[in-house]
């Protein structure tokens, strides 16, 4: 009954009179009806006997209100409100499977640290070796010690109306209420408040939220061994320096932290919806993801190298979510996923499900890589030297990919520089009333929209380029270094560090367009990689730029049938431009030959339509090698 009219007033701020009390547990609880007619006082009395000795609540007999005192300390200032830092060590992850070894508790008050309280407990269950590994505690240790009901009393006495605060406080008061629950029928009422919650609201730029990684970025000394007193003392400091973040934020109160920690970067109550087992158990490998809403509708598709990391990391309120996402967390209600052998399939597989299924929440195009291509029109009067995000017309030159578009239009500056090229949009209509561009009106284009140059001049100044490419000119770079070189020698350092950095951009472009050129230019190529299928490896025949066949293969028979698919499709469509929903395969391709997984892959040249038929000694070498790749 207690805890029923506890749950009751937590939910009333303003409070609750007897009467409703009453109500509550007699109506509402399904009890038979209270007879206040015949003793009116007899209510008032009962209401009384649970509550009133209960230091979390208060009563008002003007108003006959009783209110909880959590609502009456919201308003007090952060400054003068008690908290205790707590920290448990345990045999295990789960309360009641598991028992606690030892609590520590340290006090915090006007944002500095006092008084500690720590034992070690005998949980009555053996200490497994992993846990003794990670704190260094021992059967023998904790074999003469008191158990939990001996010092639960002073614990309670110790943390008093405190509000609790713990590092991941789930755990921490998931395993403290169930002894409370045990010993005494009702949880701890104190209020309490989460560091891990606290550091992904305030701290942006680090990957982890542990104990240790919050300490590291805020320069707070963390020991060696996972103790629970050294553990609540680094919490402790890391929570008086959230405090001083906090108070900057506007949060001075203690219902504006407690607010603080559920609310989301809009300002909303963030609250996951999907239960916390289907998110524990998602695999740590790559793979598909579909995040679907109470009706079991399809709301968003993703692709991650690390599923269990990439799904949680929606469901933890931080910092860094767009409103866009956050959004989305308040729709869904389930996820469900699919793993794949790599990286490099799950981005294949999402970029099919996204065109396929064309959910809500994801944005067309934002699923691919974030690359960037430099295309030359090769067929236009006056070719242009543009940006784009995908390889696409036939009727191109492409280079790259670049890493992303801003080192793209690097390239593109440098190169239109360097051989007079547009970089303006649009077909050119040459008329000498025309005004250049600050490009041509600079030099840096030969500015053929204004006459200066005939078409047959600058059809040279496109061939010296798709030459310079070709490896076909080291003019060029020879004469960078030289001019290089004579404004060093004249002590013009500027000058030359400028030219130094044009000569390993002008490298690097070179470099990417002979490595990777195959794949923009119309690859023509196999790919072979781990499958999550036992004893078998994932093809991917490249033909021509075009992703032609994904399967799976397994023995010599089905290396015999993707080479003979190479030779039948050698040819096929060469002169065709990319059709729409070919591009993204080439995209995806493109930015995992930036950084292929080498010790898990191998890519096969297909030069000839003969190519992979004289090449199987190989492939099945190659193909023996990924069959051994186990997976969990």
């Amino acid at each position: 009954m207690r805890q029923k009219l506890y749950d009751y007033l937590a939910d009333r701020p303003g409070g609750a009179t007897s009467a409703e009390l009453l109500h509550e547990i007699f109506v509402s609880g399904a009890i038979a009806p209270f007879p206040s007619q015949r003793d009116p006082e007899l209510g008032a009395r009962l209401i009384h006997a649970a509550l009133g000795a209960d230091q979390h609540c208060s009563y008002d007999a003007k108003t006959d209100r009783w209110t909880l005192t959590l609502h009456a300390d919201l308003n007090r200032p952060l400054h003068d409100t008690q908290f205790v830092v707590l920290d448990l060590e345990t045999t295990g992850l789960k309360p009641g499977k598991a028992a606690i070894t030892e609590v520590a508790a340290v006090r915090v008050s006007h944002g500095k640290i006092g008084e500690e309280f720590h034992t070690l407990l005998n949980p009555g269950q053996h200490v497994p070796a992993g846990i003794t590994r990670l704190t260094g505690i021992t059967n023998a240790m904790l074999r003469d010690q008191p158990r939990i009901e001996e010092i639960f009393p002073q614990l309670q006495h110790f943390l008093g109306l405190a509000v609790i605060v713990a590092h991941n406080a789930s755990f921490d008061l998931g395993f403290l209420n169930f002894d409370a629950q045990r010993l005494s029928a009702a949880p701890l009422r104190n209020s309490s408040v989460c560091t891990l919650k606290l550091a992904r609201r305030l701290l942006s730029g680090i990957r982890s939220r542990s104990l240790d990684s919050v300490a590291a970025h805020l320069g707070v000394s963390y020991p060696t061994q996972h103790r629970a007193l050294a553990d609540a003392r680094v919490t402790a400091e890391i929570f008086c320096i959230f405090l001083e973040q906090l108070v900057q934020q506007g949060v001075t109160t203690l219902g504006q932290l407690l607010e603080f920690q559920q609310s989301a970067r809009d300002g909303r109550r963030f609250k996951c919806f999907v239960p916390r087992p289907t998110l524990a158990n998602i695999p740590a490998s790559p793979g598909v993801y579909r995040m679907l809403d109470a009706e079991g509708k399809l709301l968003y598709i993703g692709k991650a190298k690390n599923l269990h990391r990439r799904v949680n990391s929606y469901f933890t309120n931080s910092s860094g979510h767009s409103d866009k996402v956050l959004d989305l967390v308040r729709h869904v209600r389930d996820v469900v996923y699919e793993q794949t052998g790599s990286e490099l399939e799950a981005s294949l597989r999402e970029a099919s499900l996204i065109r396929a299924l064309k959910p809500p929440y994801n944005r067309l195009s934002k699923h691919l890589p974030l690359v960037a291509f430099l295309k030359l029109s090769v067929r236009n009067a006056y070719p242009r030297l543009s940006v784009t995000a995908k390889p696409g017309s036939h009727r191109a030159l492409y280079i790259g990919p670049f890493r992303n578009r801003d080192f793209a239009e690097r390239a593109q500056r440098l190169l239109a520089r360097l051989f007079g090229l547009r970089t303006c949009p649009g077909n050119l209509s040459p008329t000498p009333e025309a005004s250049p561009c600050v490009s041509g009106q600079i030099g840096a284009c030969t500015a053929p929209c204004v006459g200066r140059v005939s078409r047959e001049t600058y059809r040279e100044q496109v061939q010296r380029f798709s030459a310079a490419l070709s490896g076909e000119a080291p003019i060029l770079r020879e004469t960078l270094i030289a001019k290089r070189d004579r404004l060093a020698a004249d002590l013009q350092y500027e000058g030359a560090a400028r030219l130094q950095q044009d000569i390993e951009l002008l490298d690097h472009i070179l470099h990417l367009h002979q490595r990777f050129h195959w794949i923009v230019t119309r690859a023509n190529a196999l790919l072979l990689l781990p499958s999550r299928q036992t004893g078998m490896a994932q093809a991917y025949l490249v033909l021509n730029g075009r992703l032609i066949e994904n399967r799976t293969v397994s023995n010599l028979g089905d290396l015999k049938y993707v080479a003979a698919l190479a030779d039948e499709h050698f040819d096929t469509d060469r002169d065709v431009p990319l059709r729409p929903h070919e591009i993204d395969a080439s995209v995806i391709l493109s930015a995992w030959l930036q950084n292929p997984e080498q010790a898990q892959s191998a890519v096969f040249s297909i030069s000839a339509p003969s190519a992979l038929g004289n090449q199987l000694d190989e492939l099945q070498t190659a193909l023996s090698d990924l069959q051994r790749i186990a997976f969990a």
